[in-house]
């Protein structure tokens, strides 16, 4: 398991927050806006109208294109086991870059199917293992299941979350930022690596097949099965992972009779600031902090790539789709943003203004951040998020 397991504390959070948390009271809540204990139908359709953008326009919309590129890299993939060359691995790599932006664009909303089906440790686990996968790439027994059946055979499955996902992929296709050089060479560290193998081929492929399952699964999860398109139905078909509720609709149902995941509105709403908050303490207090600490090159997220920095930037502009209720550059009217400035316009244009100081500081921090893990370097990125963590976790107790 990875050092930064991102393991199901919002799932927890969203457990207890579907229980937890009451109704404020009607006198409290500005005109238009408010929970669901309210006997106000203008309120409920207002609340109703922020959680479905939110469903459909953040979460919906960005698995259905995580799950769009997945598909395309893992053919990218089995293209290049099947006729390898260096506009092959390239083509590869464009596309991972590509999976990889929209992965790191959902990670304000890592509960749900993300955390109920261990899908974020599943496929986005660091450190790589890489001593674990050196020997797993000479357990002949084992590639030659995954020449024959992909990730579809029982053995696949007893492999660690460390030799999986976007960083087995990664350390595949990437050396010091860029396509690896199919014939082999010398890395930046002065450290040589090997011609891309047949066996690393095969490895590759199968890898980002279970990566394309598991992204096909987190949209059905939101959309519903009948949501997406019939390939993708076939897919999750066929490996057996349909999954066994509806997310989405159960979130835009909050408040409903019987809705024993969310309650009230508040709690739904709630959730949507929670998985904002836990993101941005993430991304300044463990993916930016803990390597500057060690100053251990391995404990850098997508280090082979050098896409670390793009990584954190889309967290935070996960957080901005979070909060404006899309993923576009203007705030909703069915917004958490709309739903906060009712209550409180100066604590929603201080969150504003610190997703944009956020991003600032995480894109102005040296590139490849691998080379750059100094105090130094790093501490306003880190001031920065912490920043916007302390004011989403403000914003959370304004509305409960």
């Amino acid at each position: 398991m990875k050092q930064y397991l991102k393991f199901p504390l919002v799932a927890l959070l969203g457990v207890m927050l579907g229980t937890s948390f009451t109704a404020c009271s009607e006198d409290d809540e500005p005109e238009g806006i408010g929970n669901n204990g309210a006997d106000n139908t203008e309120v409920v359709a207002a609340n109703k109208a922020i959680i479905t953008s939110y469903v459909n326009n953040v979460v919906v919309k960005t698995y259905s294109n995580l799950a769009d590129a997945s598909i395309s890299l893992h053919e990218a993939c089995v293209a290049l086991k099947n006729n390898p060359s260096q506009a092959g691995v390239q083509a590869a790599c464009d596309l991972w870059i590509e999976a990889r932006k929209y992965w790191e664009l959902s990670e304000a909303f890592l509960y749900g199917a993300a955390a109920d089906y261990a899908i974020d440790p599943h496929i986005d686990s660091w450190p790589l293992d890489k001593a674990q996968l050196d020997l797993t790439l000479k357990n002949s027994t084992l590639i030659d299941n995954m020449r024959e059946h992909g990730c579809n055979f029982d053995g696949f499955g007893t492999l660690g979350s460390g030799l999986l996902g976007f960083h087995a992929v990664e350390y595949m296709l990437f050396r010091d930022g860029g396509a690896r050089n199919i014939e082999g060479g010398i890395d930046k560290d002065g450290v040589a690596f090997a011609a891309l193998s047949e066996t690393e081929l095969v490895y590759c492929a199968a890898v980002a097949e279970d990566l394309r399952n598991q992204c096909i699964r987190l949209e059905a999860a939101w959309a519903g099965v009948e949501g997406v398109t019939e390939e993708k139905q076939n897919i999750l078909a066929e490996t057996e992972l349909e999954p066994s509720l509806n997310y989405g609709a159960m979130m835009i149902s909050a408040g409903e009779q019987g809705n024993y995941k969310y309650r009230t509105q508040i709690s739904a709403l709630t959730e949507i600031l929670e998985g904002a908050a836990t993101i941005a303490d993430e991304v300044g207090n463990t993916k930016i902090t803990d390597p500057v600490a060690s100053g251990n090159v391995l404990d850098v997220e997508s280090w082979y790539s050098w896409n670390s920095i793009a990584d954190f930037a889309d967290n935070i502009r996960s957080v901005k789709a979070a909060y404006y209720g899309h993923t576009g550059e203007e705030v909703l009217e069915a917004s958490v943003s709309t739903y906060l400035a009712k209550l409180n316009p100066t604590l929603d244009a201080e969150i504003k203004a610190a997703i944009d100081d956020a991003i600032r500081e995480i894109e102005a921090m040296p590139a490849p951040f691998r080379d750059h893990l100094t105090e130094a370097e790093s501490a306003k990125a880190k001031a920065a998020c912490n920043v916007l963590f302390a004011k989403l976790e403000e914003a959370i107790e304004a509305i409960n």
